[in-house]
């Protein structure tokens, strides 16, 4: 083997490697998907790679493992010309050694431009996959209302929003990184090995001789290490776990008192809350100093092996080399080739706590999208018919485990008609409004008749306003944020004064009152007309006369539209023509 030979040969090693790795890789990705791991990895993949281009996915995968090869090459080549380097010195040729010099530094300079290729078509391939992963993520969570029928399962996935936005972004670069380890590590076993045993002689230890021994005796030294890292540090996986879930608790109960500032400021609650805050970060901690502990025998077992391996390849060769058989570039090149057998061979020993994340986070994205793919197959059957009017026949709910909690409700609402349902709290009005408005999630009994073609508009107790403008907020989620008629409405539900913020973009949500919000309600059932409006609570925060004065303006300006309301109030039955209340006992009856 010299210098000469490898650079000749390189081009037709490439391609040759790059047709084995390719076919090795598709090999052995068949028989991952028979483990455990293989099955959640591609659960969790499957997605993306069905939705992608596949010839030009494989042609960046090729394009990857060839600048990882190519990786390879240049450390090989940079080897040899090293030898050359260093035997020139030794022989002090100066001519030599310049020559060697030149070709170095102009490797040097075609490593730099293939490091910059490198990071560029790694960061091509994982924001185009993060791209397709996000946007399968979001489809899936956001259909057939699985985000909130999510709330409803036993096994809640935790930390929902961590899953998406952080778990997905650092699988992806870990699964990049995991191959390009792996790829690289295995191409450098096989070259650097055969570098290795071109240098090698007879090895004597405890009086027996050892043909090409150093090899042996290398390999035999890393794959201890490598099984005693490994052995020491899984443990790791399950820790590793429970960090990420334990920090994404801790940062939900933050986020949940800037959310609720107001109530805790009122209840004095904040000893309560820290309280809290104080049991769940030392959950952290605790968790913290068992991955130290850990931590302390992994580290100090690698750094260890790390610093044995920075002499041991010249200890084991300094024989040959006084005895003649090896030249000053010899040495230096076997160094070398230790050190890049010992990097490829230490591989998983030294990925072992990045890999032990790696697989936490594919255990909590297959925890999630195993949940998702759950409800997508066993979506509950609450069939509503299409009719001009809203009617219930024989209608009843169950609850999560099959039992009716009531049932036998019988109404028939046509156009103009309104309806209060009213009964003691916790007697299910909310959730049969939910029923009728078809998002509860358990199945129901009997017949449920609404329009399907028309508008239909629910509002909540506490209605929601999303990020950005308050133009924007209001108009939530379909109306034009430009309507025309948008000031005339806010002047008619009592919210004039924030006319001149229509275009400031603030957290809306925490800075209006719970009366503006229900009024903000109003306004939207003005901008929609709709056909049918379903009312939850809406006016339980608004002043009598307020909630009087709202109540007649949509009655007159929309005398054909159903109106499906939910409250407490008696104040209320004059705006309905129709009540029905449930009892305690979940009967219930028309008036």
């Amino acid at each position: 083997m010299n210098w000469q030979t490898e650079l000749n040969n390189s081009f037709s090693w490439l391609i040759t490697t790059l047709i084995w790795v390719s076919l090795a890789f598709t090999f052995f990705a068949l028989l991952l998907r028979k483990t455990d791991f293989g099955e959640k990895f591609w659960l969790v993949t499957k997605p993306c790679i069905e939705q992608s281009n596949k010839f030009k996915t494989i042609g960046l995968i090729l394009f990857l493992f060839l600048l990882i090869l190519l990786e390879v090459r240049i450390s090989v080549l940079n080897s040899f010309f090293y030898n050359g380097l260093y035997s020139a010195l030794q022989d002090k040729k100066a001519d030599a050694f310049w020559f060697f010099a030149t070709i170095n530094a102009m490797l040097v300079g075609f490593k730099i431009i293939h490091s910059i290729i490198n990071y560029l078509i790694r960061q091509i391939f994982e924001i185009r996959w993060l791209e397709k992963f996000n946007d399968d993520m979001l489809s899936r969570w956001l259909d057939h209302k699985n985000y909130y029928r999510l709330k409803y399962e036993k096994d809640l996935p935790d930390n929902i929003d961590q899953r998406i936005e952080q778990d997905a972004r650092e699988f992806i670069t870990g699964t990049v990184d995991l191959v390009d380890g792996i790829l690289g590590a295995i191409v450098s076993i096989i070259e650097f090995t055969i570098i290795l045993w071109g240098l090698s002689g007879l090895l004597v230890l405890f009086d027996i001789s050892i043909p090409k021994g150093v090899v042996f005796f290398i390999y035999t030294f890393i794959i201890i290490a490598t099984a005693l890292s490994v052995w020491i540090g899984y443990p790791l996986i399950k820790l590793n776990f429970n960090k990420e879930k334990l920090n994404g608790d801790y940062r939900y109960s933050l986020i949940r008192i800037r959310d609720n500032a107001e109530s805790i400021a009122f209840y004095d609650g904040e000893q309560k809350e820290r309280q809290y805050l104080n049991e769940r970060f030392k959950a952290i901690i605790k968790n913290r100093w068992a991955i130290v502990r850990q931590m302390l025998g992994l580290d100090g077992f690698n750094t260890g092996v790390t610093q044995i391996a920075m002499i041991l390849p010249l200890m084991l060769q300094a024989p040959r080399f006084f005895a003649g058989q090896a030249t000053l570039g010899d040495m230096h090149q076997t160094v070398q080739a230790f050190n890049r057998l010992m990097r490829a061979l230490s591989f998983f020993r030294l990925f072992y706590e990045q890999f032990t994340l790696y697989q936490a986070r594919l255990n909590r994205l297959y925890g999630f999208i195993g949940k998702l793919n759950e409800l997508d197959t066993h979506l509950i059957p609450n069939p509503i018919e299409c009719s001009q009017l809203v009617a219930l026949e024989n209608f009843g709910l169950k609850d999560a485990k099959g039992n009716v909690l009531f049932e036998g409700i019988n109404l028939e609402l046509s156009a103009g008609d309104a309806l209060l349902i009213q009964g003691a709290s916790g007697t299910g009005k909310t959730t049969l409004l939910k029923a009728i408005a078809g998002i509860y999630p358990f199945e129901t009994v009997g017949r449920s008749k609404r329009p399907c073609n028309g508008k239909i508009l629910f509002l909540p107790q506490r209605p929601y306003m999303p990020q950005g403008s308050l133009r924007e907020a209001i108009c939530y989620p379909n109306i034009d944020p430009h309507h025309p008629e948008l000031e005339s409405y806010m002047l008619k539900c009592h919210l004039d004064k924030y006319i001149f913020a229509l275009d400031q973009e603030n957290d809306w949500q925490a800075i209006l009152s719970p009366g503006e919000l229900q009024r903000v309600a109003f306004i939207r059932i003005f901008l929609t007309k709709p056909d049918v409006v379903f009312l939850d609570e809406t006016t339980s925060a608004l002043d009598e006369p307020t909630e009087h004065s709202l109540y007649s303006k949509i009655r007159q300006a929309l005398p054909g539209m159903i109106i499906l309301s939910v409250g407490h109030r008696c104040t209320l039955q004059q705006f309905h023509t129709k009540h029905l209340v449930i009892g305690l006992d979940k009967s219930s009856r028309t008036i």
